[in-house]
Protein backbone atom coordinates (compact mmCIF):
# COMPACT_ATOMS: atom_id res chain seq x y z
CA UNK A 1 0.00 0.00 0.00
CA UNK A 2 1.42 3.23 -1.01
CA UNK A 3 1.85 6.40 1.16
CA UNK A 4 -1.20 8.54 1.01
CA UNK A 5 -0.34 10.56 4.36
CA UNK A 6 -0.59 13.86 2.09
CA UNK A 7 -3.74 12.56 -0.09
CA UNK A 8 -6.05 11.29 2.75
CA UNK A 9 -5.00 14.90 5.40
CA UNK A 10 -6.44 17.18 1.82
CA UNK A 11 -10.07 15.66 3.23
CA UNK A 12 -9.10 16.01 6.51
CA UNK A 13 -10.78 19.65 8.72
CA UNK A 14 -9.27 20.58 11.87
CA UNK A 15 -11.31 18.43 15.12
CA UNK A 16 -10.72 19.26 18.70
CA UNK A 17 -10.95 16.12 20.61
CA UNK A 18 -11.95 16.31 24.49
CA UNK A 19 -10.57 13.01 26.00
CA UNK A 20 -12.63 12.24 28.57
CA UNK A 21 -10.78 11.12 31.72
CA UNK A 22 -12.05 9.77 34.82
CA UNK A 23 -10.60 10.24 38.27
CA UNK A 24 -11.70 9.35 42.11
CA UNK A 25 -11.19 12.56 43.78
CA UNK A 26 -12.43 11.42 47.56
CA UNK A 27 -14.99 8.84 46.64
CA UNK A 28 -16.44 10.73 44.04
CA UNK A 29 -15.91 10.69 40.13
CA UNK A 30 -14.71 13.44 38.19
CA UNK A 31 -14.43 13.85 34.23
CA UNK A 32 -11.90 16.18 32.90
CA UNK A 33 -11.20 16.83 29.72
CA UNK A 34 -7.74 16.97 28.11
CA UNK A 35 -8.20 18.76 24.61
CA UNK A 36 -6.08 17.85 21.41
CA UNK A 37 -6.01 19.89 18.16
CA UNK A 38 -5.34 17.97 15.21
CA UNK A 39 -6.47 17.24 11.62
CA UNK A 40 -9.40 14.37 11.12
CA UNK A 41 -12.78 13.26 9.38
CA UNK A 42 -15.78 11.42 10.62
CA UNK A 43 -17.27 9.04 8.23
CA UNK A 44 -20.54 7.08 9.36
CA UNK A 45 -20.56 3.13 8.91
CA UNK A 46 -22.19 2.62 5.69
CA UNK A 47 -25.36 0.22 5.62
CA UNK A 48 -22.98 -2.81 4.71
CA UNK A 49 -20.65 -1.79 7.53
CA UNK A 50 -23.82 -1.85 9.51
CA UNK A 51 -25.16 -5.51 8.33
CA UNK A 52 -21.80 -7.14 10.03
CA UNK A 53 -23.01 -5.68 13.08
CA UNK A 54 -24.82 -7.69 16.24
CA UNK A 55 -27.99 -6.92 15.13
CA UNK A 56 -28.88 -4.95 18.61
CA UNK A 57 -25.78 -2.59 17.76
CA UNK A 58 -26.63 -1.56 14.06
CA UNK A 59 -29.48 1.08 15.70
CA UNK A 60 -26.73 2.85 17.60
CA UNK A 61 -24.30 5.42 15.58
CA UNK A 62 -21.17 3.90 14.49
CA UNK A 63 -18.60 6.12 12.26
CA UNK A 64 -14.89 6.08 11.34
CA UNK A 65 -12.60 7.93 12.31
CA UNK A 66 -9.52 9.10 10.10
CA UNK A 67 -7.11 10.74 11.84
CA UNK A 68 -3.79 12.37 11.80
CA UNK A 69 -1.03 10.22 13.49
CA UNK A 70 -0.65 12.71 16.87
CA UNK A 71 -3.97 11.86 17.80
CA UNK A 72 -3.43 8.82 20.47
CA UNK A 73 -6.59 6.97 21.92
CA UNK A 74 -7.32 4.27 23.87
CA UNK A 75 -10.13 1.35 23.23
CA UNK A 76 -12.75 2.75 25.80
CA UNK A 77 -11.66 5.63 25.84
CA UNK A 78 -14.46 8.92 25.33
CA UNK A 79 -14.34 11.91 22.91
CA UNK A 80 -16.20 14.88 22.13
CA UNK A 81 -15.96 15.57 18.74
CA UNK A 82 -18.23 19.01 17.43
CA UNK A 83 -20.33 18.57 20.85
CA UNK A 84 -20.92 15.04 20.33
CA UNK A 85 -19.73 12.54 23.17
CA UNK A 86 -18.23 8.93 21.49
CA UNK A 87 -16.75 6.01 22.65
CA UNK A 88 -13.31 4.20 20.94
CA UNK A 89 -14.72 0.97 20.14
CA UNK A 90 -11.08 0.17 18.34
CA UNK A 91 -8.20 1.14 16.84
CA UNK A 92 -6.30 -0.02 13.34
CA UNK A 93 -2.81 1.82 13.26
CA UNK A 94 -1.79 3.17 9.73
CA UNK A 95 0.84 5.13 10.94
CA UNK A 96 3.35 3.73 8.00
CA UNK A 97 0.21 5.13 5.52
CA UNK A 98 -0.03 8.60 7.34
CA UNK A 99 -3.02 8.30 9.59
CA UNK A 100 -4.98 6.22 12.26
CA UNK A 101 -8.07 5.00 11.80
CA UNK A 102 -10.80 4.57 14.97
CA UNK A 103 -14.00 2.79 15.22
CA UNK A 104 -16.35 5.11 17.10
CA UNK A 105 -20.04 4.55 18.53
CA UNK A 106 -22.02 7.32 19.97
CA UNK A 107 -22.15 7.27 23.70
CA UNK A 108 -25.55 7.02 25.07
CA UNK A 109 -24.58 7.04 29.20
Amino acid sequence: VPWVGEVITSFFQRITFGVICKTQVEGFTQEVVREIHSFGVRQPYSPEQLKILKEGERSWNWSTLHCATDVILKTDDRVTIQGVKYRVMSKTDYTEYGYLEYSVVEDYT
